[in-house]
């Protein structure tokens, strides 16, 4: 298994540095689930141009946004699990694909030179290798969001060489930890993310029953740095207890208002309403 990491998704979609704050902390849960992976794999990433050549905030390159960061230690967290603790290797010392060929990223029929990029040599080495497992890991609310057909929460990038459209070379991407989760069941059989009693944190929202999005819808709001959610047929208002874990993980739950709290629940959304708390309440 392969990894790289997608330098094309840097678009400069981020207004402002809390929107960026908000990737950097996506970008790197993703990395930490990868560290979890025991499979052998491979992560790649491109040379230090990442973070010159591509814009994150509009009109700001890489290095540049990150500077604006106040939370130093999102800034560290980010460094140390993606570029220490996996210790990324760089493309470009073990090239596959030539700097003469012509490689195109094709998105609602429109076309985008990538040559010279690691989307070009992923390109190439699934076209000289159609049997192993290619990954590329996408910054979030980038362009590439075309739904992949086979595998939930994942993206299809497509790729034409020299102007072969006949022969498109097509790759998984991924933008999120429930994307990645998704991946790994499909391509790598690998459903082993569940959350465990032995856990040192509390369970990410995924792990919980709050992954039905048939049932629930994430809202805006957050308590306690966790993603408050919607119940579609009762009205009422869950999330993820950030202050417990381990056998100790369960969701709160709120009536219709936030005002009134109606018990606990376990991580398959049993509710034990005799656990209600009547000095507990939300601000929607």
């Amino acid at each position: 298994m392969e990894i790289f990491i997608n330098e094309v998704s840097l678009e400069g979609q981020y207004f402002n540095a809390t929107e960026f704050s908000d990737a950097l902390k996506t970008f790197t849960n993703i990395f930490k689930l990868i560290n979890q992976i025991n499979q052998y794999k491979k992560l790649y990433k491109e040379e230090s141009r990442i973070f010159v050549n591509y814009e994150a905030m509009r009109n700001s390159n890489f290095n540049a946004s990150l500077d604006l960061i106040r939370d130093k230690s999102l800034k560290r967290a980010f460094n140390n699990i993606v570029f220490n603790k996996l210790d990324p290797k760089e493309w470009r010392q073990e090239r596959v694909h030539s700097p003469d060929d012509l490689f195109d990223l094709i998105s609602d029929n429109n076309y985008k030179n990538i040559k010279d990029t690691s989307l070009a040599e992923v390109a190439e080495r699934k076209l000289q290798n159609q049997d192993k497992n290619y990954l590329l890991i996408n910054f979030i609310n980038s362009s590439f969001t075309d739904p992949h057909p086979n595998i939930k929460n994942n993206c299809l990038i497509t790729i034409i060489k020299n102007n072969d459209e006949v022969n498109q070379i097509c790759l998984d991407g991924v933008d999120s930890e429930l994307a990645l989760e998704c991946w790994l069941e499909y391509r790598l059989n690998l459903s082993r993310l569940e959350y465990t009693v032995d856990s040192k944190e509390p369970p990410r929202d995924e792990q919980t029953i709050l992954k039905d999005s048939l049932r629930f819808r994430k809202t805006k709001y957050k308590y306690h740095e966790r993603f408050i959610y919607y119940e579609l047929a009762t009205g009422y208002y869950w999330y993820v207890d950030n202050l417990h874990y381990a056998q100790a993980a369960h969701l709160e739950v709120f009536d219709k208002t936030g005002t009134s709290h109606l018990g606990e629940a376990d991580l398959n959304g049993n509710v034990d309403f005799g656990k209600s708390d009547p000095n507990k309440n939300i601000n929607l």
